[in-house]
């Protein structure tokens, strides 16, 4: 039908449907073409291959699946749709490329998953409401699509694991004899260990995906494996994945300086962040993505029924953002709070007394460090030093008995037992850093990177009863820049912090460092003159010879738990509810400059997130429990008797019950909070367990 003119704007709803979605904008090729090429202002055509293989053998453009093949297409070409028909600027093209990305994830879950949901046999019609309520669950899993839509990790898992299997072992044995810093796997990279295997198989598997000729070629300090070509094998059967680059898998990386400081024991498994699921707005475009199936019945095409994608439509998925990392139990925090105050106590002003004492002797005599002899330097740190058990310089380094200048290789045993009798000065200074870090960690709950920016020149105010820092989260329309704040410090961790500064005032005059550097700066584990500048792994190696040094707990699995600074952030709101519990409030409350406990209160949820708080209110009602304090949190007991059958909550593991309590929390079941009420005797707090009938 032919409108006038001035009713033209109608055209776009009168063209027939099938011809209208063979066509866009963005799509150079016919729709009918089995390899499509399509551009989104891009400086080169990108393409995708339909010729992809089903569970049954078959492919996707063989003539028994065109209803399957046309309906996927539609799915794209509908995806991209300009809104109600409307005219040519109703949606921009950077629009267009999102809802077609989103698009395109979709269509590759289906394809990687085509087994389970039989999409040779039963095409997009056999995907009930269920599956397509499951697809849209696992798309929002995760903000990185790497792993929504991928499963790149457990997929790497299990194809490395293939891989070593198939791989000769005399060839792997001869690369890893060939490229030795493949053998090392850091602390940090046990720590967040993204695969699905034993960290003592990761060399191997570094050495099999090297003879694939997976790392790239180069002179660069470090080596990846590369995710593009992996992904070819990987995914094969699928439009995009199988061309896309994915996230770097840290542990498959090796670094060709790599240090080769071990810890004592195996890690407790921690990891370093929170898996943070898609935004609302995400959600809601693969929510749309799934719904335009219904399109495809206008079209005469099979698709999922109706009924089934309207309930998909009203679905809503929990987008908050759920915690990953393991609890250490306030037990072990305290612990090596004590520890670390009484070293510095006992020890911290003569560790950096004799280190100033040995730099000043060796610029005086103009030799280097590694030059002296171990019973030189035993006459140059001092007494105390010496009478501590200081004996050598570093336990990597040769001694007297050795060739000068030849490193001395440690075995585990002797390294270890060496660091618990202070026998040398560059890890008994590692060990005092780690001490301050985890105090000053643990009172100022701050972010690593925050703590990683403290100077010396600026980090406390001129009272010394401030922290200076730069917030890491107030970046926000503020090109970059982060605001400078201040909060309270407890005097001890003032006097350790003082301490560093004195050491580092004392290095410069001596010509050691030429200026003042960051607060954990750390003098290099091999010797060289200067500081090291301070990264998350020179701040964990610090943290890893404190633990190894104070020896933490071991678990039943022979495991020690190494501390870091995001685990120290939910003990200081832990410190909150334990202090309230044991009456020790005033002493948080003068620690931190609040004569209010309730502003005390405010100022902890102030400066830690949501997350952060949710576990520690958890944990500490799950560690009441297990103690016996079920009697103070009634109703909640009778309702986790329902799931664990038992009064007796010292029989349930903590980590299984703190987990179970923060579901509940998350769900909304069940709310915890500090109650606050004044009496003859001041202002109080309790803290109360609701639950929602």
């Amino acid at each position: 039908m032919k409108m006038p003119h001035e009713l033209s704007f109608l055209n776009a709803f009168f063209v027939e449907p099938t011809s209208k979605l063979q066509r866009a904008d963005w799509l150079k090729s016919s729709f009918h073409d089995d390899i499509w090429h399509y551009n989104f202002d891009y400086k080169h055509d990108k393409t995708l291959d339909w010729n992809v293989n089903l569970e049954d053998g078959s492919t996707l453009t063989d003539r028994k699946n065109i209803d399957l093949l046309t309906g996927l297409k539609y799915m794209l070409t509908s995806a991209t749709e300009k809104a109600a028909g409307g005219g040519a600027d109703s949606n921009s093209i950077k629009s267009q490329a999102i809802n077609f990305a989103r698009a395109i994830h979709v269509i590759d879950y289906l394809l990687l998953h085509s087994a389970e949901y039989k999409l040779s046999t039963y095409g997009l019609a056999g995907l009930s409401s269920n599956n397509l309520k499951s697809i849209l669950t696992t798309l929002t899993y995760h903000s990185n699509s790497s792993e929504s839509v991928y499963g790149w990790r457990e997929r790497m898992s299990s194809y490395c694991l293939s891989l070593l299997e198939s791989t000769d072992q005399n060839l792997i044995s001869q690369t890893l004899a060939a490229i030795p810093e493949m053998r090392v796997v850091t602390p940090d990279q046990e720590d967040e260990n993204e695969l699905n295997v034993e960290p003592h198989l990761i060399p191997s598997i570094r050495a099999a995906l090297y003879l694939k000729g997976y790392y790239r070629k180069g002179n660069q300090r470090w080596n990846s494996p590369n995710s593009a070509m992996l992904s070819e094998v990987i995914y094969k059967k699928t439009l995009k994945g199988k061309s896309e680059t994915k996230s770097v898998i840290n542990i498959l990386t090796y670094y060709k300086s790599a240090s080769d400081f071990r810890r004592e024991h195996p890690p407790v498994r921690v990891t370093t962040g929170e898996r943070k699921t898609i935004t609302p707005t995400a959600f809601n475009g693969y929510k749309a993505s799934i719904y335009s199936m219904g399109r495809l019945h206008e079209l005469g095409i099979p698709a999922p029924p109706v009924s089934d994608l309207i309930e998909v439509l009203k679905f809503q998925a929990n987008l908050s953002s759920l915690g990953s990392f393991r609890t250490l139990p306030s037990a072990v925090v305290f612990g090596a709070f004590k520890d670390s105050v009484e070293f510095h106590l006992k020890h911290g002003k003569t560790i950096v007394n004799g280190f100033c004492k040995l730099i000043l002797y060796c610029k005086i005599h103009k030799i280097k460090v590694g030059e002296l002899s171990d019973k030189e330097l035993q006459h140059v740190v001092g007494p105390e030093l010496a009478a501590l058990g200081v004996r050598q310089f570093g336990l990597s380094f040769r001694n007297e008995d050795s060739l000068p200048g030849r490193i001395r290789i440690e075995s585990k045993e002797s390294y270890f037992n060496k660091l618990r009798t202070n026998c040398a000065v560059l890890e008994l200074i590692g060990v005092y850093i780690g001490a301050v870090q985890l105090v000053v960690g643990a009172i100022t709950a701050r972010r690593v990177g925050e703590l990683l920016d403290l100077h010396c020149t600026n980090c406390l105010d001129s009272t010394e009863q401030w922290l200076n820092f730069y917030n890491r989260k107030s970046t926000y329309r503020l090109y970059g820049l982060r605001n400078l704040e201040a909060r309270p410090i407890e005097p001890i961790a003032v006097q350790m912090i003082k301490n560093l500064i004195r050491m580092q005032k004392i290095l410069v005059r001596l010509g050691y460092v030429e200026n003042m550097s960051h607060l954990f700066a750390t003098p290099s584990i091999r010797g060289d003159i200067g500081f090291s500048q301070p990264t998350s792994y020179s701040y964990n190696r610090n943290l890893d010879f404190l633990c190894d040094y104070i020896q933490t707990p071991i678990n039943n699995k022979g495991e020690r738990y190494y501390i870091r600074q995001h685990q120290l952030r939910r003990f200081f709101a832990m410190l909150f509810f334990h202090s309230a519990s044991f009456g020790g409030l005033e002493t948080l409350q003068w620690m931190l400059g609040h004569t209010d406990i309730e502003h005390l209160w405010n100022y902890i949820i102030e400066t830690l997130d949501g997350t952060i708080l949710r576990g520690a209110k958890a944990q500490f009602v799950a560690e009441s429990l297990h103690q016996g304090g079920a009697e103070s949190y009634t109703q909640l007991a009778h309702l986790l008797r329902e799931r664990y059958g038992t009064d007796d909550f010292a029989l349930v593991d903590t980590e299984e019950l703190e987990e179970h309590i923060l579901d509940l929390i998350q769900e909304g079941e069940v709310c915890i909070e500090p109650e606050f009420f004044v009496d003859n005797a001041g202002k109080h707090l309790r803290v109360i367990v609701k639950i929602k009938d």
